[in-house]
């Protein structure tokens, strides 16, 4: 088959990629140097029906694209939309040798949803706008070509223009052989059966639909030959690990198949471990009366089991807000008497404040009048000293004056122990004379007895010791 069709244009395209119009007139300047580059496509993906799903195929282990040549370009050229849009147009020759695949791309061509995308090694770019993000290419790069090496048919290009605009299909019997069928007739998929889905597949490559659709194609292959389908099984229910069938021979016949995914394909499990069903989906060694009465059974003791849940919910639920009540009135009550205890340590905080500030001013005070106390009590001191002197000096010796012991009790202040010496030096006289006395032989009679001792010698004598 012949194809024309717009490979890019120099429009930013949803890539935010735009090809410079000398990158264009480039290719169709060296367009030698690009014929035989291929048309490419997921081959497996576009022959089992996945047209929404169609991509590069590029496998992010290997970084290769895994895409199939389909078929190559002959020739190329420049053309130019009334609106001013410059595009790279370019003509394809699509093999025979994979009917299912031409008969595809002629439902994609007859129903405007083929679409493609160019693939280019592109070495650097011309600019790159900071704001918008968009990067535009030249034909050059640095002396190196930013070459274009194919284009891929695709479900979501970037290049809204990039479509077919010529599609020459001769009749695929005439090269192929006489005994090869080709029908117009539309199929039916799945019999009109809307499919129930279960659960969510977790794979980031394929949709549900994606691998009911293939399983739909192993269940009902296509002869390659004939392009014929036989028709097997229809599909009722999918489920992330297996799927339910009806047989096409007998509607109340189901089947539960299981099945994984590798590498995007899927692998269903073999007939032989196929499980036999009914009534969407129940084995047939199992009773369905047993299964409703049990059902209803478990439904009793359900709604049993919820109302006793339910009252002891309302029980509880109800005793918690009590509860719930009583602590949040105590706590109310312990954040009033918190601002309370706050507001009184903030004027506690304040009168210590005061009490500080008075304390900073009297050691102040009192450092500025510590050179005047030192001054008085020196004062003081001399002057009790020279008292002591005075009063002293007149009972005792000028020699015991300036002995060290009274000379000490005088610069000390010590009274008592001044006193404690004039008694002393009192008794040690009275003992003297007594000597005296007793060497003379004189013996006076008193006619009148009285006491020796003078009344201001006992007053100092018999008075309270510090």
């Amino acid at each position: 088959m012949e194809l024309s069709m717009c490979i890019l244009t120099d429009q930013i395209n949803l890539n935010n990629l735009k090809f410079n119009e000398n990158y264009i007139k480039g290719i169709v300047s060296n367009k030698d140097k690009f014929i035989g580059i291929p048309l490419v496509v997921n081959r497996i993906k576009l022959e089992n029906g996945f047209f929404a799903s169609l991509d590069h195929a590029l496998d992010k282990n290997t970084n290769l694209l895994k895409t199939d040549t389909i078929g190559t370009f002959i020739d190329f050229r420049e053309e130019t939309d009334p609106d001013g849009t410059l595009k790279l147009m370019g003509d394809v020759r699509i093999f025979k040798r994979y009917p299912t695949v031409c008969e595809a791309i002629v439902d994609l061509y007859e129903s405007g949803d083929l679409e493609f995308s160019c693939e280019a090694m592109v070495y650097g770019y011309e600019s790159t706008d900071e704001e918008t993000g968009v990067r535009s290419v030249d034909y050059e790069f640095e002396g190196k070509v930013n070459s274009l090496f194919g284009s891929c048919i695709v479900s979501e290009p970037a290049e809204v223009k990039s479509k077919p605009t010529l599609l020459v299909a001769q009749a695929l019997e005439k090269d192929l052989g006489e005994e090869i069928k080709v029908t117009n007739t539309t199929e039916v998929f799945n019999k009109n059966i809307d499919i129930a889905y279960h659960g969510k597949l977790e794979l980031s490559s394929l949709k549900f639909s994606d691998v009911s659709n293939q399983i739909y194609n192993i269940l009902n292959p296509v002869n390659p030959r004939s392009n014929y389908r036989t028709y097997n099984y229809y599909i009722q229910e999918m489920y992330v690990d297996h799927v339910i069938v009806e047989d096409e021979d007998d509607y109340k016949v189901l089947f539960k198949i299981n099945y994984r995914i590798e590498n995007d394909i899927v692998i269903l499990d073999d007939k032989e471990n196929w499980v036999e069903g009914y009534k969407g989906f129940i084995p047939k060694d199992i009773n369905i009366d047993d299964l409703i009465s049990l059902q209803e059974t478990q439904t009793l003791e359900l709604e049993k089991i919820t109302n006793e849940l339910n009252t002891k919910h309302k029980e509880e639920s109800s005793k918690m807000e009590e509860e719930v009540k009583v602590l949040n009135d105590k706590i109310e009550e312990l954040e009033n008497k918190v601002k309370e205890l706050n507001s009184t340590l903030v004027g506690k905080q304040t009168e210590i404040q005061g009490l500080q500030e008075n304390e900073k001013q009297l050691n102040s005070k009192i450092e500025e009048l510590e050179p005047y106390k030192s001054q008085v009590e020196t004062a003081e001191k001399e002057r009790q000293v020279s008292e002591l002197q005075s009063k002293y000096q007149k009972v005792l010796s000028e020699d015991l004056m300036k002995s060290e012991e009274v000379v000490k009790a005088i610069n000390e202040l010590n009274s008592s122990k001044l006193d404690s010496i004039v008694v002393a030096e009192i008794l040690n006289k009275s003992n003297t004379n007594a000597e005296d006395q007793k060497e003379d032989n004189v013996i006076v009679t008193a006619s009148k007895q009285q006491d020796l001792i003078p009344q201001s010698a006992k007053e100092r004598l018999y008075a309270p010791r510090n």
